[in-house]
């Protein structure tokens, strides 16, 4: 199962909006802020750095630039701007202050892939107990940082825990399912499939992903029911139509699944660009899929599925044409931790591997390795590559 172990909005989400002084500092951090939640990180940094210069005694000025540097992959950065404002004293701000810094030391470890602190500084903020909308942000990324240990009993705990909290926090039920079947329980995963469309019968994914589930089971009279209430969907709306395309695509009814697909991009769901990409992928029609995949990532940078760019580097790799497919892989990887990066980071191995360059993919799988222990094949891997350095 593919971890959804990141979503991108958390790094500014935690941000609270708490007293932040006043004159040019201020004015400089609400630019810095405006650019970072349009996703202009790199350009936010200048007014973050002026808001210190004007005013040093602000934590929310460290907070902001510290998560910025974090979607700039500048982990060590980062840190360092939250470690120079972590409080001793006692009152609610600096609690406030202290519960958001102890959330970007634990983004900043896990982009470094230190996932026992990770674990540490989630511990730490949920210990305090005001900005408690955090709370389930912040148990998501613990869960994700044991997830990537392998502590699966563990990460089932928390997961429950988090839904306990929050029975509408859809990515844990995702996160929970995948658990279970690392924990060799394909009955629990079902359950939490079932129970996140409980939760919201307009959740779509957990539709696809109970469908797959039940498919690798061998239990194709439930798969296929599962399609058929997807297919007779009213379509009124063009996310609808999209739901319908992709459940055509599972049923192998590939026109139909353009057909729709087509009339929700009409109805401008850009969404749908991307799986009429893995479509036109699954028929070999490359020239097609590149072009929807471009048209994808043109059209959509304000929520953008990251993994558009692991499905279109692997179509380049299909055709061969290398390079391209390592400028898109450097670019996907350029948006930090999503939910992407691993597949993004194992795919830069293989493409290493095809080209014959065995002595430059053997760094990166070592990185690969550090950064995703669970995953033991790519240790497999990493031997076979050693044999072919000559």
């Amino acid at each position: 199962m593919k971890q959804n172990i990141w979503k991108k909005a958390v790094l500014f989400a935690g941000v609270a909006v708490l007293l932040t002084g006043c004159g040019e500092a201020k004015k400089a951090y609400d630019q810095g802020m405006k650019l970072a939640k349009e996703g202009k990180y790199e350009k936010s940094l200048p007014y973050f750095k002026e808001a210190i210069q004007e005013n040093g005694e602000q934590a929310e000025y460290y907070i902001g630039y510290g998560m910025a540097l974090c979607r700039l992959n500048r982990y060590e950065a980062a840190k360092e701007e939250f470690q120079k404002v972590i409080q001793e004293t006692d009152n609610k701000i600096s609690k406030e202050n202290n519960k958001q810094l102890c959330y970007g030391m634990a983004i900043a470890e896990y982009g470094l892939g230190e996932y026992g602190h990770v674990i540490e500084y989630c511990d730490k903020a949920v210990e305090i107990e005001y900005l408690e909308d955090m709370d389930c942000d912040i148990l998501y990324t613990k869960i994700s940082a044991l997830w990537q240990q392998g502590e699966w009993k563990t990460a089932e705990e928390v997961c429950y825990a988090l839904l306990e909290k929050n029975k509408k926090y859809m990515d844990a039920y995702m996160i929970l399912a995948g658990i279970e079947q690392e924990l060799g329980d394909s009955d629990k995963a079902v359950q939490a499939y079932k129970d996140a469309i409980e939760a919201d019968k307009t959740y779509y994914n957990a539709y696809f992903k109970l469908y797959q589930q039940y498919q690798s089971a061998g239990q194709t009279d439930a798969a296929n029911e599962l399609l058929n209430q997807l297919v007779a969907l009213k379509t009124n709306k063009a996310e609808n139509m999209m739901v319908i395309g992709r459940a055509y695509f599972y049923k192998q009814e590939y026109d139909k699944a353009k057909e729709y697909l087509k009339m929700a991009v009409d109805g401008n769901n850009v969404e749908s660009l991307y799986y009429l990409g893995i479509v036109s992928a699954s028929l070999e029609e490359y020239d097609d899929a590149i072009s929807y995949y471009q048209k994808y990532i043109k059209e959509n940078q304000e929520e953008m599925n990251v993994e558009v760019y692991y499905q279109l580097a692997i179509v380049y790799m299909q055709q061969e044409e290398y390079d391209k497919a390592q400028s898109i892989i450097t670019k996907g990887i350029s948006y930090g931790v999503t939910p992407a990066l691993q597949e993004l980071k194992k795919i830069q191995v293989i493409l290493l591997e095809k080209q014959n360059c065995y002595k430059e993919a053997v760094p990166l799988a070592k990185e690969y390795i550090k950064c995703y222990p669970a995953d033991t094949a790519m240790e497999k891997e990493l031997s076979f590559i050693k044999t072919r350095i000559k």
